[in-house]
């Protein structure tokens, strides 16, 4: 362990170095409410690590209906992904396909669970060590006024990830979702969400690594045709108060 923190120490001093010399500014109070973040959500992780029977058991007696989704394996969620821009921005990010019923197992990548509200409130996907009755990766939704906190479960019944979605009139203003592991080297994808005329028309995201205080941001502007369907992202990272301006088109 001190050998692992004296390694971590001096990748630490190494990025500071380099920072310095690209004269790369970091927003510490920015990094501050980051670190917040994450406190929060191991927070969550360590209230339900214990309970995932218990969550079984009451989600399965809520559950009222089902989908099933093919593809979608490198993003969260899958086809139900709370992000509206995670699967544009990030390569092979594919949301896969919701499937018209319900298909033999092996043929499906997840399994939608939603309740009489019609509310989804279990995702259970499919790995290499899944059975049809066992050993899937298991999500949770807990619903608290305008936020939705989740937390996946791996094959082997750990917590490795939690994360936490707000809204405002029906619309997701933030999604913030972190591998809450360890707390201490825990990391943060955030996005935050911008409207006009109540679409969608900004969105500023941060890959935030607090063990070796940095983070990465992009800002991008949002072009949406009649049905309201993203065709446009103009925008990129940010350095330095510098802003990329990539243009992206994606036909609907």
């Amino acid at each position: 362990m001190k050998e692992f923190e004296r390694m971590m120490d001096e990748l630490k001093q190494l990025i500071a170095d380099e920072r310095r010399n690209l004269h790369i500014e970091i927003d510490h109070e920015k990094l501050s409410a980051f670190k917040e973040t994450i406190s929060e959500l191991a927070n969550i992780k360590n209230e339900y690590k214990s309970n995932l029977s218990q969550l079984r058991n009451l989600t399965e007696r809520e559950v009222g209906q089902f989908e099933y989704s093919k593809g979608g394996e490198t993003i969260h969620r899958g086809y139900y992904c709370p992000s509206p821009i995670y699967d544009l921005i990030v390569g092979n990010a594919k949301r896969g396909r919701l499937l018209k019923k319900k298909p033999e197992f092996g043929k499906y990548s997840y399994e939608y669970g939603f309740d009489n509200q019609d509310r989804l409130i279990r995702v259970r996907g499919v790995n290499e060590f899944t059975t049809p009755i066992s050993r899937f990766d298991e999500e949770y939704l807990i619903y608290e006024k305008d936020i939705i906190y989740s937390v996946e479960f791996s094959n082997t019944g750990e917590i490795n990830v939690v994360s936490k979605c707000t809204y405002n009139d029906g619309n997701i203003v933030k999604y913030e979702r972190s591998l809450v592991i360890f707390e201490e080297d825990a990391d943060l994808h955030f996005e935050k969400y911008y409207y006009k005329n109540n679409k969608l028309s900004e969105v500023s995201i941060f890959q935030v690594t607090p063990s070796i205080e940095m983070y990465g941001e992009q800002k991008y502007t949002v072009e949406l045709n009649e049905d309201e369907q993203i065709v446009k992202l103009v925008g990129g990272s940010i350095e330095n108060g510098i802003q990329e301006k990539s243009v992206f088109n994606f036909k609907k």
